[in-house]
């Protein structure tokens, strides 16, 4: 008897290449449940590895781990960024040849978006890596709309992928289910830190995952500099409650940049020579005066149609003003 044909088409499944996700946690019960419940609610026909490298949760997230099928291992360095670090341990550990790296704070959007992921490096043997875009959620609080926009970190916006994208500032070559770009050695782009799915080759290729900058940085110097954008892949990122909570994370994270997490960066953000200097003040004066940053916070509100864009000069100002802090503490401190 001839089959019908919905259960021939239903036989017909698509094998996906084997991935290890790498997800650093401290604290964070219920976003880590938001988190996890996002990865295993994939339709993903391939192996699937979830690592959870904690840095000491003492909140009852590390008995939440237990309900998953994920391999827990102890951070005791606690922090995530930097060698010998959370996300480096963790992508030591694993063992396939696809490694996405994702922070506790984010949800996967929809059921496919592993799939939309991975397809470039499917697609593409020079692409090393692919970038989720970011997913804006209306009935979120005014900062973190913004901030799904820009990045979590505005300053930075004129060198992050997500803020230049937002922007209109990075041509991105359009591919069937993705977009594709070759970075510039001179560019520094900040990427590959969350949401992105690496291959284990080419992060073996520099001697693991260190910091985002310094990842793409080393590899850009060995010839390794085609990366891409997915389609319909999007990570919401809960990262901020609310502006006050924002401030202090700038704070906590310039200071810790500054001043303890020093090692191992080949990467700086801090100006060279006579014309970095002199566009690295520039850039600075242009945000503490705010009135360039307010032009480009109504056309971008007019532009998405979002009223969270007007936050963008005060957001601007208060980011570069602690900075600026930090720098001069730093100053004094040599």
């Amino acid at each position: 008897m001839k089959e019908p044909f919905f259960e021939k088409r239903s036989r017909k499944i698509t094998l996906y290449p084997s991935i290890s996700i790498v997800v650093c946690t401290y604290n964070g019960r219920e976003i880590v449940k938001r988190l996890l419940d996002s990865i295993f609610s994939q339709d993903y026909h391939g192996k699937l590895e979830v690592i959870c490298v904690d840095g000491g949760s003492s909140d009852g997230t590390l008995e939440l781990l237990k309900d998953y099928r994920v391999i827990i291992h102890h951070n005791k360095k606690k922090y995530p960024e930097g060698r010998g670090m959370g996300k480096d341990q963790g992508v030591k550990l694993a063992k396939h040849e696809l490694i996405l790296i994702v922070d506790q704070d984010n949800k996967l959007i929809g059921n496919d978006c592993l799939k939309n992921l991975v397809l470039p490096l499917m697609k593409d043997k020079e692409i090393f890596g692919v970038a989720c875009r970011l997913y804006v959620d209306k009935n979120d609080n005014l900062t973190n709309r913004y901030l799904s926009y820009v990045g979590t970190d505005p300053f930075a916006a004129n060198k992050s992928l997500e803020g230049r994208m937002a922007l209109g500032k990075i041509n991105l070559k359009n591919e069937e289910g993705y977009c594709s770009y070759v970075i510039k050695e001179e560019e520094n782009l900040c990427t590959g830190g969350n949401c992105f799915v690496y291959r284990k080759s080419a992060l073996d290729a520099v001697d693991g995952y260190t910091q985002d900058v310094d990842v793409i940085n080393a590899l850009l110097k060995k010839g390794v500099n085609k990366m891409a954008v997915a389609k319909g892949a999007y990570t919401h990122h809960l990262a901020i409650n609310g502006f006050g909570e924002f401030l202090r994370k700038k704070w906590k994270w310039g200071w810790h940049y500054a001043f303890e997490n020093k090692e191992n960066r080949n990467v700086s953000w801090y100006p060279k020579g006579f014309k970095g200097h002199l566009g690295f003040a520039a850039y600075v004066l242009c945000n503490l005066i705010i009135l360039p940053n307010v032009f480009i916070g109504v056309k971008q509100s007019i532009k998405y149609r979002d009223s969270c864009w007007l936050l963008h000069p005060i957001a601007m100002f208060c980011n570069t003003l602690i900075y600026c802090l930090i720098g001069f503490i730093r100053i004094f401190r040599r």
